[in-house]
């Protein structure tokens, strides 16, 4: 079956999403985890409050719930107030973009401020708005406990890829408590109302529907309807007409759920969707839904841009053509004479530079010439002008022959009517000298606004996120191919320098991707894309550098998988039956497990949900205990520069013993405190895996055991974990 995970969050409140084989059924889901997490207390996990708490002030809270769900037609989530109050309120809620992986399996044991997905740690209500968009705002009156919201969360679901999709509630304007998954009062948890879409339809379109800024040579993937035979399966309806697509005109059969249209339009939206054909005998067509996408623009505009000028009045300065001042939302400006520039007097005539934070390929300035009330009068705007550009400041190429610019009308809501065609040069510099003025009564020069826009000709979109920790070590790296490139160098090193330095190991690539990888643990790793057409000037583009660092360590194991299920169940897994204990040994005095459900422990864990309780008692004929697990596949315990076994451990008051490992049967004692089996609490074990000699490529057995004659108690184990570098332990 496959699984959708969508997180529900209440200041980033998280929902997982399960797909079932319902078709059009009306299903409800409950909550079925829930966490809050407090400002005051970063790194504290609060998975026993008993309330979802949301606040955006110095002591602000953030709450999250997850749940389980399908395929959907239409959803809602629906949360309810904990608590009766007066006045109005407000919680915004958005949900975490599609790219964002952080922290996506966590759980109510493990959630805390510092590693929510989506929060920004250093804003009391607000999220990382790179990570997360902003969906709709709840806002509500005179409030009384059980009282629910009900939100429409199709449109953040329709953007899925990956199977992960969160929801966030955030930004209330005072203390907000919510009900939590498993709140007493029943009808007050949280629940999502959903109607699941028919499984012979196709379904998860790509690029998902509305999505903009798609790359002009997409390759279009869906998923299948559940009974799509291998052949002929699809029937495809592509093109820029709406009319064609939704009745039906023309279309492709085909076999696969893919479809490469080729080299599409800048700035076009196109329409798509796929009938499913059933195979023989009835051949019954599923008309899918109607899909579309928008291809990215020709130009992107510059955004970082510093101007001078030779002269300027006061509350004129040339900032003003790049600040946005006097444009409305629909880039229309304003008659303002302080929202432009102006020159002084300067009878040989003005200049006026821009100065881009990198040198870009230029495709076209927008002029929006002087428009204060005076212009059509006097004429303060540039009419007959020069234009430079460089990549260095000092030498400096003429754009074509002296441009003139349109005259602008000295009315408000003014749209820029002069656009400038650059054709592709690079530049970081642009500089306009006047010629002429529009009046040629008065030696002054202005400009109301002035933007430039670039072709995306260097890599970007880097796959993980530029920043990205605990990336697998197997990852393949990718990103967006520049514009016009023919080839990509990629750079990439655990020397940043040498990768800024362009020294460091560099592959050729002809797709936009590296790998797989074969990294270490807990590294951070830097890289660049190099955009290379030998054809072009400049021949090469740099992309900015990146970095990820890897995970921390590997999983021998977490103890989470065991399960309660009876034997002749084939998903059973209990603990006992893995972790092979005394039971039945005369010498082995230990035992692993409880006697009754649950078998592992939930209460007492390091991380996740359980641990495994391990009872010693070494008297009568037992002279040790010991617990064995046999791993099937043999493990190599030298891979991704592994060089430590680390192991937690919870004792209990009167607990005695020598605690102690076998690899295969190499034996390590502990070499901590002695009386650190007796502590209730949970200790960090370090093991340098070379004092366990040879012979690490292939581990098939890890014991964990207690020695000493009459020694007796019960030792709880969790994570045990292979590192590269230990992490420094735990505080308790």
């Amino acid at each position: 079956m496959s699984k959708r995970l969508v997180l529900l969050v209440c200041i980033v409140m998280i929902l997982s999403i399960v797909s079932a084989q319902t078709v059009f059924a009306d299903i409800i889901i409950m909550a079925n985890e829930s966490c809050r997490t407090s400002v005051l207390e970063l790194d504290t996990n609060n998975h026993n409050s008993s309330k979802l708490s949301i606040r955006s002030d110095a002591k602000s809270s953030k709450s999250w719930i997850k749940f389980d769900v399908g395929n959907l037609e239409s959803a809602t989530l629906t949360v309810a107030s904990n608590r009766t109050k007066a006045g109005n309120h407000h919680i915004d809620v958005s949900y975490v973009n599609d790219d964002c992986l952080d922290n996506i399996d966590w759980d109510e044991r493990s959630l805390t401020w510092n590693n929510a997905p989506g929060n920004n740690t250093a804003d009391f209500g607000g999220l990382d708005t790179t990570k997360t968009t902003f969906l709709t705002m709840i806002n509500y009156s005179d409030v009384v406990a059980g009282d629910s919201f009900t939100i429409d969360v199709l449109e953040a679901l329709e953007t899925d890829t990956d199977g992960i999709v969160q929801f966030v509630f955030h930004n209330s304007n005072n203390l907000q408590d919510l009900a939590t998954h498993d709140h007493a009062e029943e009808t007050w948890r949280p629940f999502i109302d959903a109607t699941e879409g028919a499984k012979d339809q196709a379904k998860k379109p790509y690029p998902a529907k509305g999505t903009t800024d798609v790359c002009p040579t997409p390759v279009l993937s869906w998923t299948p309807g559940e009974f799509t035979p291998p052949t002929n399966g699809h029937k495809l309806y592509f093109s820029e007409n709406f009319n064609d697509v939704n009745d039906g005109i023309g279309g492709i059969t085909q076999d696969a759920n893919s479809y490469a249209p080729g080299l599409l339009d800048f700035g076009t939206t196109y329409y798509w969707r796929v009938d499913e054909v059933n195979g023989a005998p009835d051949y019954t067509v599923y008309k899918g839904g109607l899909w579309s996408f928008t291809t990215e623009p020709v130009g992107y505009p510059i955004e970082n841009i510093t101007a001078t000028a030779s002269s300027s009045e006061a509350a004129k300065g040339p900032e003003n053509t790049i600040n946005g001042s006097g444009l409305d939302a629909n880039d229309l400006h304003s008659m303002e004479p302080t929202d432009m520039w102006l020159s002084g007097n300067e009878p040989l005539g003005a200049w006026i530079e821009f100065q881009f934070d990198k040198v870009y390929k230029l495709h076209q300035m927008w002029v929006w010439n002087s428009n204060d009330s005076l212009e059509p009068v006097i004429g303060f705007g540039l009419k007959g002008v020069t234009i430079e550009y460089s990549v260095n400041g000092t030498d400096y190429t003429t754009q074509g022959t002296t441009a003139e610019f349109a005259r602008a009308p000295g009315v408000p809501d003014y749209e820029h009517n002069t656009t400038i065609d650059f054709g592709g040069a690079a530049a970081k510099y642009v500089r306009l000298t006047a010629n002429s003025n529009w009046g040629g009564i008065l030696d002054q020069y202005g400009l109301s606004e002035v933007r430039f826009f670039y072709m995306p000709v260097w890599a970007r979109e880097p796959s993980p996120d530029s920043g990205a920790t605990d990336v697998e070590l197997d990852v393949t790296l990718g990103f967006r191919a520049g514009r016009e490139a023919a080839e990509h160098d990629v750079y990439f090193s655990s020397d940043e320098q040498a990768v800024i330095d362009g020294t460091a190991p560099v592959t050729t690539v002809t797709e936009a991707k590296k790998g797989p990888l074969s990294l270490d643990l807990g590294q951070t790793y830097y890289w660049k894309v190099s955009e290379v057409n030998e054809v072009e000037t400049p021949t090469t583009w740099e992309s900015d550098v990146w970095n990820l660092t890897t995970r921390e360590f590997l999983i021998v194991d977490d103890f989470e998988a065991y399960n309660d299920l009876n034997p002749e169940d084939l998903e059973s897994k209990r603990i006992f039956n893995v972790w092979i204990d005394g039971f039945g040994v005369a010498t082995n005095g230990s035992l692993v497990g409880y006697e009754n459900l649950p078998f592992a422990e939930q209460t007492i864990v390091h991380s996740g949900k359980q641990s495994m309780p391990l009872a010693y008692n070494n008297t009568g004929a037992a002279t040790y205990s010991e617990a064995e697990r046999t791993f099937a596949v043999g493990q190599n315990w030298t891979q991704a520069g592994a060089a430590t076994l680390v192991l937690y451990f919870h004792g209990a008051e009167g607990n005695t013993g020598q605690l102690y490992v076998k690899v295969d049967g190499s034996k390590v004692v502990y070499d901590g405190d002695a009386g650190d089996i007796a502590k209730a609490e949970w200790k960090q074990w370090n093991i340098d895996l070379a004092s366990l000699g040879a012979g690490l490529q292939n581990v098939t057995k890890l014991a964990i055991g207690i020695d000493g004659n009459g020694a007796t108690g019960t030792l709880y184990v969790d994570d045990t974990r292979l590192y590269g570098q230990a992490p420094q332990p735990e505080a308790p």
